[in-house]
C-alpha cells in the first residue's frame, strides 16, 4: 500500500482500477494505492490518470431522473 497527498485533479477509482489493476481510494485526507506495484509505478499511474470530469447535471437532467420535466414541476407547484 502506498500513500500520497491528494492531487488537485479529478480521479476516478473505477477507471484507475481498469487502467492499472490497482485500487485507488481516499481515507482521512490521504490518497492510497494498493496492488502489486512500487510507489514509483503508482505515482506515475496517478500522474498519467486523466479521466474526463463528469458534467454537473442540469435541472432538467435531475427532474428526468425522477420521471418529471420542467412543465410537470411547474404544474405541480401551481405556477
Amino acid at each position: 500500500m502506498h500513500t500520497f497527498d491528494i492531487p488537485s485533479k479529478y480521479l476516478n477509482s473505477d477507471l484507475f482500477l481498469q487502467e492499472t489493476g490497482w485500487t485507488l481510494f481516499v481515507l482521512e485526507g490521504k490518497l492510497y494505492v494498493t496492488g502489486d506495484c512500487t510507489k514509483e509505478q503508482a505515482e506515475k499511474a496517478i500522474e498519467a490518470h486523466n479521466p474526463p470530469v463528469p458534467k454537473e447535471p442540469t435541472v432538467e437532467d435531475k427532474l428526468a431522473s425522477v420521471g418529471l420535466n420542467l412543465d410537470d414541476l411547474k404544474a405541480a407547484l401551481g405556477i
